[in-house]
This record gives structure tokens, sequence and C-alpha cells, in this order.
């Protein structure tokens, strides 16, 4: 049994009524993913109390928190399925490559906070230090496109996409 897809992505922008905008729903889903990663205890009302923490959603709406709970529940499911279902929530693939790049940088940053706010990383192995450090250095990505080349070459598309399989 594959694991169910979150929710529509561009979807839950609109119903965000201009409250998120792209990156700031990918770090939704980084730090939840932070959060579930650590400490399997977190409820849907923890996450949601997270993001009026760090100031992404503070007072949302009934729709909104009716789509964040999906997510919660979807990415918990996602983390559990046995043939590794997990997707990360980003902008579809026919947004501009800039912006993807920057709401999986935003992504990066929400699930390094998220697993930062839930436990302690001492212990970890060499191998889980190096993937955090490379984390780190997505989070801090930037792309700068010259004004001919809005949507991105085959060969960025092709490095974005590999970077998205490794996070």
């Amino acid at each position: 049994m594959s694991a169910p897809s979150l929710p529509d992505f561009e979807r839950t922008l609109k119903l965000s009524h201009g409250n998120l905008d792209a990156a700031e729903l990918a770090e939704c889903h980084g730090l939840l993913s932070g959060l579930l990663c650590c400490n399997v205890g977190v409820k849907a009302g923890d996450y949601l109390a997270h993001l009026a923490a760090m100031q992404l959603l503070v007072e949302p709406g009934e729709a909104i928190s009716a789509l964040m709970v999906e997510a919660w529940e979807t990415t918990m499911k996602q983390l559990e399925d046995e043939e590794l279902g997990f997707e990360l929530w980003l902008p579809d693939d026919d947004e501009l490559l800039e912006e993807r790049a920057i709401a999986l940088a935003q992504w990066c940053s929400g699930f390094l906070a998220g697993l930062g706010s839930a436990s302690t990383l001492e212990g970890l192995s060499e191998e889980a230090r190096e993937a955090l450090a490379d984390l780190m250095e997505i989070s801090r990505a930037e792309i700068s496109s010259s004004p001919g080349d809005a949507a991105g070459s085959e060969e960025e598309e092709g490095a974005f996409a590999e970077i998205v399989e490794y996070v």
C-alpha cells in the first residue's frame, strides 16, 4: 500500500489568503517533518502551535488549519510507509526554478528548526552529521537567473531534481 499524497500545494496557498507564500508553505512542511522525525509524540495541535511560534501561521482560518492537520496526518503516514513514499511539499514543477529553489531552501530551514526544537542532536552518527550539514548548506541556497533564462536550463532543472531527491 502506497502512502497518501499531501494536499494540493497551490490550493493550500490560495486558502491561506496571502498569509503564506510558496517558500513559507514549504517551510511549514519542513518544520513538520523535522518535528516528526525526532518526536513521535507530536500531535497536530503541537504542530499548529509551532507554526504560530515561528510566526508562519499565527491565526489561521478554519480551512487552512484543516489542511495543515491533513498535511500532518499525511506526513505521519508517509514517514511510516515501508515503500518510502515520503515527499517534500514544494511548488509544482511548472513554477519558476528560482521559486522552487527558494522553497526547497526554506523546507530545509524548517526541517532543521523542527529537528532542533524537538530533540538534542548529540550522539548522531558521522553520516547523520554530514547530512545535516548538507541540509544547512541547501537552506542557504540562492539562485540568480539571467533575464533571458527565467525558466531554468535543462541542466539546472536536472540538478535541482537531484538535490530534491537527495533531501
